[in-house]
């Protein structure tokens, strides 16, 4: 070890020393202090364990919504409120049925346990065999029904991804995550809140479509990267279309100048 690193280790003993005597003295000088935190841990301690015995945190009642399916599998009637572990229940109810987006256990002091199913919200449908609505995260409810549900904007051109597009699960299957952030974007774009989207296109990821107004006017674009620049093109078109107006058959903003053609 060179001298320099040697001195300077052997310096730090004797300042080690010195602390520790400096709080040795201190401490007998204020014995209070350490007998205050005593006395508090010791009561936190013992009404710890009168909470735990307590009949007024012994469960009395379990609330459930009267059209959840959702059951516990053994009663939790008598049971401390406190001590339960409400992240473990909530988990073990949620894996009755996955096609829950979560299961919020709360607790209601004194003695209430409130147990609420959170459903998943359908943003869009897609079709497997059947149609089937899908919420944001990519998750397919088992609803199917053989016509496509009018109020559901439906996603198509996932074809290719359609062996990965399982009932009752969660899909990371790439085609079905683009639509979805497109129809995001689409929902939230100036332009087209006040008109009616009715189809989302993505069965070529470089030449996006999407149909408006009820499916009576397609929008062409481009790839997902470009959708910003595009979209405020379809804004100027379709000023340019409420200004003179008339049947629009498509519009295509892929040019610096949107084509709008006529409905033949």
């Amino acid at each position: 070890m060179p001298a320099r690193r040697r001195r300077r280790v052997i310096g730090v003993v004797p300042r080690l020393g010195r602390t520790v005597r400096a709080v040795g003295r201190w401490t007998v000088r204020h014995p209070w202090l350490f007998l205050f935190v005593g006395a508090w841990l010791a009561g936190m301690w013992m009404l710890w364990g009168y909470v735990q015995r307590a009949d007024t945190f012994r469960i009395a009642e379990v609330v459930l919504p009267a059209d959840s399916s959702v059951r516990l599998r053994q009663p939790l009637i008598g049971d401390n409120l406190l001590t339960l572990d409400l992240r473990a229940l909530a988990d073990e109810l949620k894996r009755q049925q996955p096609w829950l987006k979560d299961v919020r256990v709360v607790r209601r002091l004194p003695n209430v346990l409130e147990i609420e199913p959170i459903p998943r919200s359908p943003v869009a449908q897609v079709r497997i065999g059947r149609w089937y609505p899908v919420d944001e995260d990519g998750f397919i409810l088992p609803e199917g029904r053989l016509e496509a549900a009018e109020e559901l904007i439906r996603l198509v051109g996932l074809e290719r991804g359609r062996a990965t597009l399982s009932v009752g699960q969660e899909s990371d299957d790439a085609r079905l995550q683009l639509a979805l952030r497109v129809l995001a974007s689409l929902r939230e774009s100036p332009p087209l809140i006040s008109r009616r989207l009715t189809e989302v296109n993505v069965s070529d990821p470089q030449q996006i479509r999407f149909l408006i107004d009820g499916g009576a006017t397609e929008v062409r674009c481009g790839s997902e990267a470009e959708l910003d620049v595009h979209l405020e093109r379809l804004r100027a078109a379709l000023q340019a279309v409420a200004r003179h107006p008339f049947d629009v058959g498509y519009i295509d903003v892929r040019f610096q100048e949107p084509v709008i053609h006529p409905r033949t």
